[in-house]
C-alpha cells in the first residue's frame, strides 16, 4: 500500500469519525466556558488566601 493511499484512507476515516461526534451547542460551550473561568478565579482567590494565612503563621513562628 502506498503512502498516498494510506494518507487518503486516514483522512477518510477522520472525516467519518468527525461526523459521528456529538458537538455541544453554542449555549453549552458558553455555559461551560463561564463555569471554568469562575471556578479558576475562585480557586485562585482561595489559594491566595491560604498562602497569605500560611505566610502569616510562618512569620509568627519564625519571629518568636
Amino acid at each position: 500500500m502506498s503512502v498516498v493511499t494510506r494518507v487518503r484512507e486516514y483522512f477518510a476515516s477522520v472525516r467519518a469519525e468527525v461526523t459521528r461526534v456529538s458537538w455541544p451547542s453554542r449555549r453549552e460551550v458558553l455555559t461551560f466556558t463561564v463555569l471554568v473561568i469562575v471556578l479558576t478565579l475562585a480557586l485562585g482567590v482561595y489559594l491566595g488566601v491560604v498562602d497569605l494565612v500560611l505566610q502569616y503563621l510562618l512569620r509568627l513562628l519564625v519571629t518568636k
